[in-house]
């Protein structure tokens, strides 16, 4: 019963997560993008992050991968090269940031981890650019995407370190044995 119990508990919380980042990738879209042609802060990174760290890699997985289909149904460019884009950064950086936070001394280090995810998010939609585009000059825009990442992956590291640390105590990565 407590098996069960527990995976009730894991589905809708990564049902919870999967709405909220969703709903974040659909307002950012309409947001002004940063001084940075195209960036944004990437809020719905959190729940990616906040999936990882309460309930193991696979689950944030899961939640950048549903994100992506339904914040492009949401924001109308499902299967567009947005899409294409932000599909590829998404599930770049759910792989980075499963794999950094498995490296001993470092993986728990949350902004550490957020950080790799958005620069490994910037790098992927780069490459993504420049095949749809069919030009490398794209390549040129990398360094400001890496700088403006390192920001808002800290930025989004420290929601996440703030918002876990008001989950319930069962919520929490220290009660759950699915990391």
């Amino acid at each position: 019963m407590v098996n069960k119990s527990r995976s009730l508990r894991t589905q809708v919380t990564m049902a919870v997560l999967i709405g909220i980042a969703s709903i974040l990738h659909a307002v950012e879209g309409l947001v002004p993008s940063l001084p940075v042609p195209g960036a944004k802060l990437g809020l719905a990174n959190t729940a990616t992050l906040i999936g990882l760290r309460i309930l193991g890699f696979w689950a944030a997985l899961g939640i950048s991968l549903f994100r992506s289909f339904i914040g492009g149904l949401f924001g109308g460019s499902l299967f567009g090269p947005a899409f294409f884009m932000s599909f590829a950064g998404a599930i770049s950086s759910a792989l980075a940031m499963g794999f950094v936070s498995k490296v001993k001394n470092i993986g728990n280090n949350l902004i550490f981890v957020s950080v790799i995810g958005a620069i490994t998010h910037s790098l992927a939609q780069i490459m993504v650019a420049s095949k749809l585009l069919n030009h490398s000059g794209i390549w040129y825009y990398l360094p400001f995407l890496t700088g403006l990442s390192t920001l808002t992956g800290v930025f989004i590291g420290i929601v996440c370190e703030k918002v876990i640390a008001l989950l319930p105590a069962t919520m929490k990565p220290e009660g759950n044995s699915q990391n």
